[in-house]
């Protein structure tokens, strides 16, 4: 099983409030349908409570949050990555960490491969928590430039974006 990550920043990081995405980029979030779907998506229960904890149609949801009684209709609970990975590994193929902060943070120790989209863009919370992705040092990451945007795309919403897979290093 491959474990990837995804996510997509402002041109300073920022991922957004915790519970918000500050900006809108449709392209973007096809891209993220398209990359995800039929896989395990795994998010922070912040994460699934701000998609309205509906479960993102197509891909067998888990939620991970260390609060024992948490239901999440449509999706399957782990209280630790490791539980959360368990739970994916019923499924072939690759494992999505789709946010937050926290759940990133967690998995960049593990994770195969980040698939990021930078935005042309230096967005505002309105005074709200921001939010920051996590470092990707060169040490441990490595571009694909097969998979890899060389120039910005065209603007969809708020912004022109671009996407860089990143492998680790062996």
């Amino acid at each position: 099983m491959t474990i990837a990550m995804i996510w997509a920043q402002d041109a300073n990081g920022l991922l957004g409030t915790g519970t918000d995405m500050v900006w809108n980029v449709p392209d973007d979030f096809q891209h993220f349908k398209n990359e995800t779907m039929g896989n395990p998506v795994i998010m922070g229960r912040g994460s699934w409570e701000a998609l309205g904890c509906k479960p993102l149609p197509g891909r067998k949801n888990i939620v991970m949050t260390e609060q024992l009684d948490y239901v999440a209709p449509g999706a399957e609970v782990g209280h630790s990555l490791e539980e959360a990975l368990a739970i994916a590994r019923w499924s072939s193929g690759k494992t999505w960490i789709a946010g937050g902060a926290n759940v990133y943070e967690q998995a960049m120790l593990i994770a195969d491969e980040l698939v990021v989209t930078d935005l042309e863009l230096e967005a505002d919370t309105q005074g709200g928590p921001a939010v920051y992705a996590p470092k990707i040092l060169d040490k441990y990451w490595r571009v694909d430039e097969s998979r890899s945007d060389t120039d910005w795309r065209p603007k969809s919403g708020d912004a022109r974006w671009r996407v860089t897979t990143y492998v680790r290093k062996k």
